[in-house]
Protein backbone atom coordinates (compact mmCIF):
# COMPACT_ATOMS: atom_id res chain seq x y z
CA UNK A 1 0.00 0.00 0.00
CA UNK A 2 0.90 3.36 -0.31
CA UNK A 3 0.13 7.07 1.40
CA UNK A 4 -3.92 8.24 1.04
CA UNK A 5 -5.08 4.60 0.51
CA UNK A 6 -7.91 3.06 2.55
CA UNK A 7 -8.29 -0.06 3.56
CA UNK A 8 -10.57 -1.94 5.60
CA UNK A 9 -8.80 -4.32 9.19
CA UNK A 10 -9.14 -5.53 12.27
CA UNK A 11 -6.77 -4.20 15.24
CA UNK A 12 -5.42 -7.43 17.07
CA UNK A 13 -3.30 -5.41 19.53
CA UNK A 14 -2.49 -1.80 20.90
CA UNK A 15 1.15 -0.27 21.23
CA UNK A 16 2.59 0.62 24.56
CA UNK A 17 1.28 4.06 24.10
CA UNK A 18 -2.17 2.88 23.53
CA UNK A 19 -2.04 2.94 19.55
CA UNK A 20 -4.06 0.14 17.74
CA UNK A 21 -2.37 -2.29 15.88
CA UNK A 22 -3.37 -3.86 12.25
CA UNK A 23 -1.54 -6.02 10.12
CA UNK A 24 -2.17 -6.36 6.62
CA UNK A 25 0.10 -8.75 4.43
CA UNK A 26 2.74 -9.18 7.87
CA UNK A 27 3.32 -5.17 7.95
CA UNK A 28 1.92 -3.48 10.92
CA UNK A 29 0.07 -0.10 11.15
CA UNK A 30 -0.65 2.06 14.13
CA UNK A 31 -3.81 3.61 14.24
CA UNK A 32 -4.63 6.52 17.09
CA UNK A 33 -8.23 5.77 19.17
CA UNK A 34 -8.56 2.23 17.91
CA UNK A 35 -8.95 -0.50 19.93
CA UNK A 36 -8.82 -4.25 20.22
CA UNK A 37 -11.07 -6.12 18.56
CA UNK A 38 -12.71 -2.90 15.99
CA UNK A 39 -13.40 -2.50 12.45
CA UNK A 40 -13.04 -0.14 10.53
CA UNK A 41 -12.10 1.54 7.32
CA UNK A 42 -8.73 3.27 7.62
CA UNK A 43 -6.27 5.34 5.64
CA UNK A 44 -2.77 5.53 4.88
CA UNK A 45 -0.85 8.88 6.23
CA UNK A 46 2.68 7.40 6.29
CA UNK A 47 3.86 4.49 4.40
CA UNK A 48 7.78 2.91 5.23
CA UNK A 49 9.31 -0.30 4.43
CA UNK A 50 8.29 -2.00 7.63
CA UNK A 51 5.14 -0.27 8.83
CA UNK A 52 2.68 2.31 8.40
CA UNK A 53 0.33 4.76 10.16
CA UNK A 54 -3.06 5.03 9.15
CA UNK A 55 -5.84 7.52 10.69
CA UNK A 56 -9.15 5.85 11.26
CA UNK A 57 -11.81 7.14 9.25
CA UNK A 58 -15.17 5.12 10.48
CA UNK A 59 -15.67 1.97 12.65
CA UNK A 60 -17.41 -0.66 11.47
CA UNK A 61 -17.70 -2.82 14.84
CA UNK A 62 -17.07 -1.15 18.57
CA UNK A 63 -15.07 -2.83 21.05
CA UNK A 64 -17.03 -3.59 24.54
CA UNK A 65 -14.17 -1.50 26.22
CA UNK A 66 -14.56 1.48 24.27
CA UNK A 67 -16.47 4.20 26.55
CA UNK A 68 -17.15 8.24 25.73
CA UNK A 69 -14.40 10.49 26.42
CA UNK A 70 -15.08 13.34 29.19
CA UNK A 71 -12.63 15.95 27.26
CA UNK A 72 -14.49 17.29 24.52
CA UNK A 73 -10.69 18.49 23.46
CA UNK A 74 -9.24 15.07 24.02
CA UNK A 75 -8.67 13.81 20.20
CA UNK A 76 -6.39 17.24 19.67
CA UNK A 77 -5.12 17.51 23.27
CA UNK A 78 -1.73 15.57 23.67
CA UNK A 79 -2.20 14.96 27.50
CA UNK A 80 -4.06 12.16 27.56
CA UNK A 81 -4.29 8.90 25.41
CA UNK A 82 -6.63 6.42 26.64
CA UNK A 83 -10.42 8.38 27.96
CA UNK A 84 -11.66 6.16 25.48
CA UNK A 85 -10.51 2.92 27.07
CA UNK A 86 -12.95 2.28 30.07
CA UNK A 87 -10.99 2.08 33.48
CA UNK A 88 -11.23 -1.96 33.84
CA UNK A 89 -9.61 -2.21 30.48
CA UNK A 90 -6.50 0.37 31.16
CA UNK A 91 -6.18 -1.57 34.24
CA UNK A 92 -5.55 -4.57 31.68
CA UNK A 93 -3.57 -2.93 29.22
CA UNK A 94 -1.43 -1.86 31.73
CA UNK A 95 -0.67 -5.01 33.18
CA UNK A 96 -0.17 -6.68 29.78
CA UNK A 97 2.34 -3.78 29.13
CA UNK A 98 4.42 -4.64 31.95
CA UNK A 99 3.74 -8.66 31.44
CA UNK A 100 5.43 -7.53 27.72
CA UNK A 101 8.23 -5.83 28.68
CA UNK A 102 9.49 -7.93 31.10
CA UNK A 103 9.57 -10.93 29.00
CA UNK A 104 10.56 -9.48 25.93
CA UNK A 105 13.39 -7.23 27.43
CA UNK A 106 13.67 -8.74 30.99
CA UNK A 107 13.80 -12.31 29.62
CA UNK A 108 12.41 -13.12 33.10
CA UNK A 109 8.76 -15.40 33.13
CA UNK A 110 7.21 -13.41 36.42
CA UNK A 111 3.80 -13.40 37.53
CA UNK A 112 2.58 -9.87 36.81
CA UNK A 113 -0.06 -8.69 39.59
CA UNK A 114 -3.54 -6.67 38.67
CA UNK A 115 -2.67 -2.74 38.01
CA UNK A 116 -3.96 -1.29 41.52
CA UNK A 117 -5.72 1.76 40.27
CA UNK A 118 -7.80 4.44 41.42
CA UNK A 119 -11.58 4.40 42.63
CA UNK A 120 -11.97 7.24 40.77
CA UNK A 121 -9.35 8.20 38.15
CA UNK A 122 -10.15 11.93 37.38
CA UNK A 123 -9.16 15.36 39.02
CA UNK A 124 -6.18 13.59 40.54
CA UNK A 125 -3.20 15.58 39.53
CA UNK A 126 -1.56 18.09 41.99
CA UNK A 127 0.70 20.05 38.99
CA UNK A 128 -0.16 21.82 36.16
CA UNK A 129 2.12 23.51 33.95
CA UNK A 130 0.31 25.34 30.65
CA UNK A 131 2.01 27.48 28.38
CA UNK A 132 -0.13 30.47 27.46
CA UNK A 133 -0.12 32.15 23.73
CA UNK A 134 -2.46 32.90 20.93
CA UNK A 135 -4.85 30.68 19.37
CA UNK A 136 -6.85 33.06 16.23
CA UNK A 137 -5.90 36.09 17.59
CA UNK A 138 -7.25 35.23 21.10
CA UNK A 139 -4.89 34.88 24.34
CA UNK A 140 -5.59 31.63 25.32
CA UNK A 141 -4.09 28.96 28.09
CA UNK A 142 -4.01 24.92 27.66
CA UNK A 143 -1.83 22.04 26.57
CA UNK A 144 0.21 21.08 23.31
CA UNK A 145 -0.96 19.22 20.40
CA UNK A 146 0.81 15.87 20.45
CA UNK A 147 3.92 16.61 18.62
CA UNK A 148 3.93 20.29 18.12
CA UNK A 149 3.85 23.69 19.52
CA UNK A 150 0.34 24.23 19.09
CA UNK A 151 -1.84 24.90 22.18
CA UNK A 152 -4.83 22.98 22.34
CA UNK A 153 -7.36 25.84 24.65
CA UNK A 154 -8.62 24.13 27.42
CA UNK A 155 -10.71 25.54 30.10
CA UNK A 156 -11.21 22.20 32.46
CA UNK A 157 -8.80 19.50 32.36
CA UNK A 158 -10.46 16.57 33.38
CA UNK A 159 -7.36 15.36 34.76
CA UNK A 160 -5.74 18.42 36.82
CA UNK A 161 -7.29 18.64 40.11
CA UNK A 162 -10.48 21.44 40.04
CA UNK A 163 -8.66 24.45 42.44
CA UNK A 164 -5.87 24.77 39.57
CA UNK A 165 -8.23 24.62 36.55
CA UNK A 166 -9.77 27.55 38.35
CA UNK A 167 -6.47 29.63 39.47
CA UNK A 168 -5.28 28.64 35.87
CA UNK A 169 -8.19 30.41 34.15
CA UNK A 170 -8.47 33.54 36.99
CA UNK A 171 -4.89 34.47 35.57
CA UNK A 172 -5.64 34.05 32.01
CA UNK A 173 -8.85 36.35 32.35
CA UNK A 174 -6.16 39.07 34.33
CA UNK A 175 -4.05 39.05 31.96
CA UNK A 176 -6.24 39.44 28.84
CA UNK A 177 -7.57 42.15 30.99
CA UNK A 178 -4.39 44.17 31.82
CA UNK A 179 -3.16 43.25 28.09
CA UNK A 180 -0.31 41.27 29.59
CA UNK A 181 1.56 39.79 26.56
CA UNK A 182 2.37 35.99 26.25
CA UNK A 183 5.85 34.85 25.51
CA UNK A 184 6.09 34.58 21.78
CA UNK A 185 9.30 31.54 20.87
CA UNK A 186 9.67 33.22 17.48
CA UNK A 187 10.37 36.33 18.34
CA UNK A 188 11.07 36.00 21.73
CA UNK A 189 9.25 38.83 23.05
CA UNK A 190 6.42 38.81 25.64
CA UNK A 191 6.02 38.31 28.95
CA UNK A 192 4.32 35.23 30.26
CA UNK A 193 5.68 31.61 29.11
CA UNK A 194 3.31 29.42 31.20
CA UNK A 195 1.78 29.57 34.33
CA UNK A 196 2.29 26.85 36.69
CA UNK A 197 0.49 25.19 39.56
CA UNK A 198 0.68 23.01 42.82
CA UNK A 199 -2.17 22.28 44.52
CA UNK A 200 -1.83 19.92 48.36
CA UNK A 201 -4.63 17.22 48.31
CA UNK A 202 -4.68 16.70 51.79
CA UNK A 203 -3.66 20.49 53.08
CA UNK A 204 -6.23 22.22 50.36
CA UNK A 205 -3.11 24.64 49.90
CA UNK A 206 -2.22 26.19 46.54
CA UNK A 207 0.72 27.49 44.50
CA UNK A 208 0.77 29.55 42.06
CA UNK A 209 4.13 30.28 39.81
CA UNK A 210 3.88 32.86 36.82
CA UNK A 211 6.73 31.80 34.38
CA UNK A 212 8.13 35.02 32.52
CA UNK A 213 10.42 36.17 29.82
CA UNK A 214 11.43 39.36 31.87
CA UNK A 215 11.67 40.18 35.98
CA UNK A 216 9.85 43.80 35.21
CA UNK A 217 6.62 43.10 36.14
CA UNK A 218 3.74 46.19 35.85
CA UNK A 219 0.54 44.38 37.94
CA UNK A 220 2.32 42.07 40.31
CA UNK A 221 0.69 43.73 43.13
CA UNK A 222 -2.75 43.71 41.11
CA UNK A 223 -2.30 40.03 40.88
CA UNK A 224 -1.37 39.69 44.73
CA UNK A 225 -4.55 41.35 45.61
CA UNK A 226 -7.04 39.91 42.98
CA UNK A 227 -6.13 36.21 43.58
CA UNK A 228 -5.33 36.11 47.20
CA UNK A 229 -8.82 37.88 47.86
CA UNK A 230 -10.35 35.58 45.30
CA UNK A 231 -8.40 32.14 46.50
CA UNK A 232 -8.14 31.96 50.31
CA UNK A 233 -6.18 28.99 50.03
CA UNK A 234 -3.46 30.23 47.75
CA UNK A 235 -0.84 30.30 49.78
CA UNK A 236 2.32 31.51 48.06
CA UNK A 237 2.66 33.08 44.36
CA UNK A 238 6.30 33.02 42.95
CA UNK A 239 7.85 34.88 39.67
CA UNK A 240 9.64 32.63 37.65
CA UNK A 241 12.03 34.28 35.44
CA UNK A 242 13.23 32.21 32.41
CA UNK A 243 14.70 34.51 29.28
CA UNK A 244 16.17 30.93 27.59
CA UNK A 245 15.42 30.52 23.71
CA UNK A 246 14.93 27.15 24.13
CA UNK A 247 12.28 24.57 25.33
CA UNK A 248 13.34 24.39 29.03
CA UNK A 249 10.38 25.56 31.53
CA UNK A 250 11.75 26.51 34.59
CA UNK A 251 14.10 29.37 35.16
CA UNK A 252 17.16 29.52 37.66
CA UNK A 253 15.81 32.83 39.56
CA UNK A 254 12.89 33.09 41.35
CA UNK A 255 10.76 36.18 43.31
CA UNK A 256 8.67 35.58 45.85
CA UNK A 257 5.73 37.86 46.00
CA UNK A 258 3.33 36.45 48.46
CA UNK A 259 3.70 33.73 51.43
CA UNK A 260 6.36 31.84 51.74
CA UNK A 261 7.38 30.60 48.72
CA UNK A 262 5.99 26.61 48.97
CA UNK A 263 2.78 24.95 49.92
CA UNK A 264 2.39 22.11 52.03
CA UNK A 265 0.90 18.76 51.75
CA UNK A 266 0.55 15.36 53.78
CA UNK A 267 1.37 11.86 52.61
CA UNK A 268 1.09 9.07 54.84
CA UNK A 269 0.59 11.14 57.82
CA UNK A 270 3.85 13.01 57.04
CA UNK A 271 4.09 16.54 56.69
CA UNK A 272 6.15 17.96 53.19
CA UNK A 273 7.53 21.41 51.74
CA UNK A 274 6.94 21.56 48.32
CA UNK A 275 8.53 24.25 46.31
CA UNK A 276 8.11 25.20 43.12
CA UNK A 277 11.45 22.75 42.14
CA UNK A 278 10.23 20.37 44.19
CA UNK A 279 9.60 16.78 42.44
CA UNK A 280 6.98 15.16 44.41
CA UNK A 281 4.49 12.55 42.54
CA UNK A 282 1.58 14.42 40.67
CA UNK A 283 -0.67 11.86 42.42
CA UNK A 284 -0.43 11.75 45.83
CA UNK A 285 -3.53 9.03 46.81
CA UNK A 286 -2.31 6.66 44.61
CA UNK A 287 1.48 7.51 45.40
CA UNK A 288 0.81 6.25 49.05
CA UNK A 289 -0.66 3.11 47.59
CA UNK A 290 2.78 2.78 45.70
CA UNK A 291 5.08 3.85 48.38
CA UNK A 292 3.01 1.30 50.87
CA UNK A 293 3.27 -1.34 48.70
CA UNK A 294 7.16 -1.05 47.85
CA UNK A 295 8.28 -0.56 51.54
CA UNK A 296 5.68 -4.03 52.00
CA UNK A 297 8.00 -5.80 49.60
CA UNK A 298 11.04 -4.45 50.94
CA UNK A 299 10.21 -6.31 53.93
CA UNK A 300 12.18 -4.14 56.56
CA UNK A 301 13.34 -5.60 59.83
CA UNK A 302 13.85 -2.92 63.14
CA UNK A 303 17.65 -4.24 62.50
CA UNK A 304 18.11 -2.55 58.86
CA UNK A 305 19.91 0.27 57.23
CA UNK A 306 18.39 1.34 54.04
CA UNK A 307 19.68 3.27 51.05
CA UNK A 308 16.77 5.41 49.18
CA UNK A 309 18.95 6.09 45.79
CA UNK A 310 17.16 9.43 44.28
CA UNK A 311 15.77 10.28 46.84
CA UNK A 312 13.94 13.60 45.79
CA UNK A 313 12.93 15.51 49.10
CA UNK A 314 12.67 12.50 51.01
CA UNK A 315 9.51 10.87 50.62
CA UNK A 316 9.89 7.71 50.67
CA UNK A 317 12.82 7.80 52.94
CA UNK A 318 10.63 9.30 55.68
CA UNK A 319 7.81 6.89 54.86
CA UNK A 320 10.54 3.91 55.44
CA UNK A 321 11.74 5.10 58.52
CA UNK A 322 9.50 4.33 61.06
CA UNK A 323 9.97 0.06 60.23
CA UNK A 324 14.43 0.52 59.81
CA UNK A 325 16.90 1.41 62.02
CA UNK A 326 18.28 3.72 59.55
CA UNK A 327 17.14 5.37 56.45
CA UNK A 328 20.31 6.93 54.46
CA UNK A 329 18.82 9.17 51.18
CA UNK A 330 21.17 10.12 48.62
CA UNK A 331 20.47 12.46 45.62
CA UNK A 332 22.63 14.63 43.45
CA UNK A 333 20.78 17.12 43.50
CA UNK A 334 21.60 20.08 46.29
CA UNK A 335 17.91 21.66 46.71
CA UNK A 336 16.06 18.83 47.29
CA UNK A 337 18.33 17.70 49.98
CA UNK A 338 17.59 20.72 51.54
CA UNK A 339 14.26 19.96 51.01
CA UNK A 340 14.42 16.74 52.39
CA UNK A 341 16.57 17.49 55.99
CA UNK A 342 13.66 20.34 56.44
CA UNK A 343 10.83 17.58 56.01
CA UNK A 344 12.60 15.32 58.32
CA UNK A 345 13.35 18.04 60.80
CA UNK A 346 9.15 19.41 60.62
CA UNK A 347 8.11 15.58 60.94
CA UNK A 348 10.63 15.21 63.89
CA UNK A 349 12.31 11.91 61.85
CA UNK A 350 15.51 11.36 63.27
CA UNK A 351 17.09 8.11 61.75
CA UNK A 352 17.19 9.35 58.49
CA UNK A 353 20.34 10.74 56.68
CA UNK A 354 20.30 12.93 53.39
CA UNK A 355 23.31 13.30 51.59
CA UNK A 356 24.31 14.98 48.36
CA UNK A 357 26.07 12.39 46.58
CA UNK A 358 26.06 10.02 43.53
CA UNK A 359 24.64 7.26 44.56
CA UNK A 360 26.41 4.86 42.28
CA UNK A 361 29.83 6.52 43.60
CA UNK A 362 28.37 6.39 47.26
CA UNK A 363 27.22 3.35 47.65
CA UNK A 364 30.42 2.00 45.89
CA UNK A 365 32.80 3.36 48.32
CA UNK A 366 30.44 1.76 51.26
CA UNK A 367 31.17 -1.43 49.64
CA UNK A 368 34.60 -0.45 49.36
CA UNK A 369 34.66 0.42 53.21
CA UNK A 370 32.75 -3.27 53.89
CA UNK A 371 29.80 -1.35 54.97
CA UNK A 372 26.84 -3.73 55.31
CA UNK A 373 23.06 -2.45 53.58
CA UNK A 374 20.19 -4.44 54.28
CA UNK A 375 18.00 -2.70 51.54
CA UNK A 376 18.34 -0.46 48.45
CA UNK A 377 15.17 1.63 47.56
CA UNK A 378 15.73 2.61 44.22
CA UNK A 379 13.05 4.80 42.30
CA UNK A 380 15.09 6.52 39.04
CA UNK A 381 14.30 9.24 36.31
CA UNK A 382 12.13 7.50 33.56
CA UNK A 383 15.92 6.64 31.57
CA UNK A 384 16.44 4.26 34.30
CA UNK A 385 19.58 3.39 35.98
CA UNK A 386 22.87 3.74 34.38
CA UNK A 387 24.83 0.39 34.44
CA UNK A 388 27.83 2.15 37.07
CA UNK A 389 24.66 2.40 39.31
CA UNK A 390 23.43 -1.45 38.68
CA UNK A 391 27.59 -2.88 39.51
CA UNK A 392 27.68 -0.54 42.85
CA UNK A 393 23.95 -2.58 43.74
CA UNK A 394 25.82 -6.11 42.82
CA UNK A 395 28.98 -4.44 44.55
CA UNK A 396 27.11 -3.87 47.89
CA UNK A 397 25.15 -6.92 48.28
CA UNK A 398 22.35 -5.95 49.80
CA UNK A 399 19.78 -8.43 51.11
CA UNK A 400 17.27 -6.90 48.70
CA UNK A 401 16.59 -4.47 46.14
CA UNK A 402 13.30 -3.05 45.28
CA UNK A 403 13.20 -1.22 42.11
CA UNK A 404 9.88 1.37 41.64
CA UNK A 405 10.22 2.35 38.06
CA UNK A 406 7.56 5.07 35.85
CA UNK A 407 8.93 3.04 32.60
CA UNK A 408 8.91 -0.71 33.02
CA UNK A 409 11.11 -0.89 29.19
CA UNK A 410 14.05 0.62 31.09
CA UNK A 411 13.25 -1.08 34.22
CA UNK A 412 13.07 -4.04 32.45
CA UNK A 413 16.20 -3.59 30.89
CA UNK A 414 18.30 -3.40 34.19
CA UNK A 415 16.55 -6.38 35.19
CA UNK A 416 17.91 -8.16 32.63
CA UNK A 417 21.47 -6.50 33.58
CA UNK A 418 21.41 -7.88 37.12
CA UNK A 419 20.22 -11.29 36.26
CA UNK A 420 23.87 -11.79 34.50
CA UNK A 421 25.74 -10.90 38.49
CA UNK A 422 22.73 -14.15 39.87
CA UNK A 423 19.88 -11.43 40.85
CA UNK A 424 16.61 -12.56 40.73
CA UNK A 425 12.98 -11.40 40.73
CA UNK A 426 11.45 -12.02 43.77
CA UNK A 427 7.91 -12.65 43.75
CA UNK A 428 5.33 -10.94 41.30
CA UNK A 429 5.58 -7.42 39.88
CA UNK A 430 2.93 -4.77 41.09
CA UNK A 431 1.64 -2.22 38.77
CA UNK A 432 0.59 1.02 40.35
CA UNK A 433 -1.41 3.08 37.83
CA UNK A 434 -1.19 7.00 39.03
CA UNK A 435 -0.93 8.07 35.44
CA UNK A 436 -5.32 7.09 34.45
CA UNK A 437 -6.29 8.41 31.15
CA UNK A 438 -2.99 8.14 30.21
CA UNK A 439 -0.22 5.01 29.06
CA UNK A 440 1.60 5.97 31.90
CA UNK A 441 2.51 3.02 34.80
CA UNK A 442 4.74 2.67 37.95
CA UNK A 443 5.79 -0.87 38.21
CA UNK A 444 7.36 -2.19 41.80
CA UNK A 445 9.85 -5.31 41.24
CA UNK A 446 11.52 -7.20 44.33
CA UNK A 447 14.93 -8.71 43.51
CA UNK A 448 17.73 -10.64 45.12
CA UNK A 449 20.83 -12.63 44.68
CA UNK A 450 20.30 -16.17 44.64
CA UNK A 451 22.50 -18.21 47.07
CA UNK A 452 24.09 -21.19 45.49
Amino acid sequence: MKKNDYFEAECVDLTHEGQGVVKVNGIPYFVKGMLIGETGKLKVIKQLKNYGIARLIELSSVSKDRVKPRCLVYKQCGGCHLQHLSKEAQQRFKQKRVQDVMQRIGKVDCEVSQTLVQEDPWFYRNKVQMPVGYVNGQLETGFYKQHSNDIIPTKECFIQNHASNRLVNRVKELMIKYRIEPYDKLTGKGMVRHILTKYGFKTDQLMLVLITNKEQFKYKQVFIDVLTKEFPNLKTIIQNINSRRDNVILGEKENIWFGKGYIQDKLNGLTFNISSKSFYQINPPQVEVLYNKAIELADLQPTDTVIDAYCGIGTISLCMAKSAKKVIGVEIVEEAIADAKKNAEINHIDNVEFLVADAAEYMTKLADEGVHIDVVMVDPPRKGCSTVFLDAVVKLDPRKLVYISCDPSTQARDIAYLTQFGYQVIGPCQPVDLFAQTYGIENIVQLSKIIL
